[in-house]
């Protein structure tokens, strides 16, 4: 995953990282522009989910995309 800087738009590095939560990462990054040298924290979240998992995770709840799920239930009725 490529991040970039919210000021020069230049590619930023991945200081080191946490897992709050299984669905949740903090990424602290740094620009790789030596004239801009920002340097912050992202959040990269799991929002959606476009396929379920065959091992679902107990505890672990990420909404299925609306689109994917209108077309498991054609699947579900078409296979009745």
């Amino acid at each position: 995953m490529r991040i970039l800087c919210p000021h020069c738009a230049d590619r930023t590095i991945t200081r080191t990282s946490k897992r709050p939560s299984p669905v949740l990462y903090e990424v602290y990054a740094q620009c790789i522009n030596p004239e801009c040298g920002w340097g912050g924290k992202f959040y990269v979240e799991c929002a959606i989910s476009l396929s379920p998992s065959l091992r679902p995770a107990p505890g672990v709840r990420i909404p299925l995309d609306p689109g994917s799920r209108k077309a498991m239930l054609e699947q579900l009725v078409m296979g009745h």
